[in-house]
């Protein structure tokens, strides 16, 4: 083993310890706040403050904001009522959420890439970035199953 490759190895090793001694896992801090995914939020229900309107600020309020891409702003305190029992401007069939129905949702449709085939039109969304993770989906899905509520 050269010196490098042995100093990468220890300070690999001195991470991992760390992480183990000290309960610390990768994304998670040691301030009381913590990622919240589908696992955690299953037993407790979605918050749309806490769950769903973060996913919107890291990865939509950039196009989506002020009038918005497709007049739908996604901004905190303007999301919930662009979304929820609001049309869709692409698909004449759906609303972009409705509430306790994620099958007849369209804003599902836009993140899973099938707005196609619910007769809207347009790109997958986040536009030009990677898809959204299947556990931020999966939460978005477990918020309007659950009626969508404005909590």
């Amino acid at each position: 083993m050269t010196k490098q490759t042995s100093g990468v190895f220890l300070a690999t090793i001195a991470v991992a310890l760390g992480i183990f001694v000290l309960g610390i896992a990768p994304g998670c801090s040691s301030g009381g706040s913590s990622n919240t995914t589908a696992a955690t939020t299953a037993a407790s229900g979605v918050s749309f403050s806490k769950n769903i309107q973060p996913i919107f600020n890291s990865n939509c309020v950039v196009c989506h904001q002020g009038a918005g891409q497709a007049g739908l702003t996604l901004e905190p305190n303007l999301s919930y009522s662009k979304l929820v029992g609001v049309p869709s401007t692409q698909s004449a069939t759906e609303q972009r959420v409705k509430a306790g129905a994620p099958d007849q949702s369209y804003l599902l449709a836009k993140l899973n890439g099938t707005q196609v085939a619910a007769g809207g039109s347009g790109a997958q969304m986040p536009y030009g970035a990677a898809p959204l993770s299947a556990s931020n989906i999966s939460l978005i899905q477990q918020w309007i199953a659950a009626g969508a509520p404005n909590n």
